[in-house]
């Protein structure tokens, strides 16, 4: 894991963790009395967004329903907040209960949503998160180190802990059309443990910063992310090859590919099938060498993508959408250089590009 700057945090510099959020003085709670000023509270904020280009599910300040916190005391040892649920009751406002007087001395907040999550706190070392990925919901986390307050509100930033991924299939053959039975993403991990950094995150985290606080746990799962009963005809408009739900990807180093030693690469994997005007199939044929034949889907060809091929290091980073984009021009080939018993068919044209943007 890669080291963080650690900073001592005055009230001051707590406050000025990430840019205000934005919302007009009707969203801000009524003025509170001097007992609810001495009492904990929060804001609630995630990175930066360009509202246009927001992905759906991603949890952004505007939508985050809950979350769940704990504050340890370094000069009590203890924990004068433990798991408490926080939950929004306005669109800048957050209550819980019993509410929980600011002590003066030092202090250290980690969160997380949502709420669901347990974290396994550990003063003495680190706070940690063991984590089954479902795909369908994002996770942010937060923690604020080194806070020292009497009264006010405390300002927390959450990180996208997840990776978003998605895939969309065209074709441009000349004739004929490609039918489309499912898209898989092999060899990522869909369970890990995410390690707070004891020193917090500040205004200069980066995503590979996010991303380094992950321990994945082997990756060797094959997610699905379309299925289709009969095959579904790629035509004029592309195919987005979502409907299985799948969207969150824990970050992770991916395989690069290696078609001769698949199993350890990280790849997408489609297959699909050509046919002709009349319907019958043009791909696969007799012809087609074996290692190109879906094992699940007799009658479908398959194609191989490495995943992290064009991205910087081969790796996913937290708080990243990845939209791949995938051509169908031709049969699948076996690639140059690879070990093969029959010959090379000429180049058929199939590509995947990769679109990086922020969540």
């Amino acid at each position: 894991m890669k080291s963080f700057i650690c900073i001592p945090y005055s009230f001051m510099a707590a406050t000025a963790l990430c840019a205000v959020a934005a919302c007009s003085s009707s969203d801000e709670p009524l003025s509170p009395s001097p007992q609810e000023e001495r009492q904990i509270s929060f804001d609630a904020e995630t990175a930066s967004f360009i509202p246009q280009s927001r992905a759906a599910d991603v949890t952004t300040t505007e939508n985050i329903p809950e979350f769940r916190i704990w504050a340890y005391d370094y000069s009590l040892y203890s924990y004068v907040m433990n798991g408490v649920k926080v939950v929004r009751t306005g669109i800048n406002s957050w209550s819980y209960s019993p509410a929980v007087d600011w002590t003066g001395n030092t202090m250290c907040f980690t969160a997380v949503s949502p709420a669901s999550i347990d974290i396994n706190t550990n003063p003495w070392w680190l706070d940690m998160l063991q984590y089954q990925n479902g795909g369908e919901e994002d996770l942010v986390v937060c923690r604020v180190a080194n806070v020292r307050q009497t009264s006010g509100r405390l300002r927390l930033h959450f990180y996208h802990a997840l990776s978003m991924v998605g895939v969309t299939i065209h074709s441009s053959l000349p004739s004929g059309s490609v039918r489309v039975k499912s898209a898989t993403i092999v060899n990522v991990s869909n369970v890990g443990q995410f390690r707070y950094p004891s020193e917090g995150f500040n205004s200069s985290t980066t995503p590979e910063q996010v991303s380094e606080c992950w321990d994945i746990y082997g990756q060797s799962t094959r997610i699905p992310v379309f299925l289709s009963d009969n095959g579904t005809p790629v035509l004029d408009s592309p195919l987005e090859a979502d409907n299985q739900g799948y969207n969150f990807f824990i970050p992770s180093r991916l395989g690069v590919f290696d078609f001769d030693a698949y199993f350890n690469s990280s790849y997408l994997e489609i297959d699909y099938r050509i046919e002709n005007p009349d319907g019958s199939t043009a791909w696969p044929d007799s012809s087609t060498d074996y290692r190109l034949l879906s094992r699940d889907n007799p009658g479908y060809g398959q194609i191989r993508l490495g995943l992290g091929d064009k991205l910087p290091d081969n790796r996913w980073l937290s708080g990243k959408r990845y939209r791949y984009s995938v051509n169908l021009s031709g049969p699948a080939e076996v690639p140059p250089g690879a070990a093969s018993e029959k010959s090379r068919s000429a180049s058929d044209g199939n590509s995947m590009d990769v679109d990086v943007s922020d969540l």
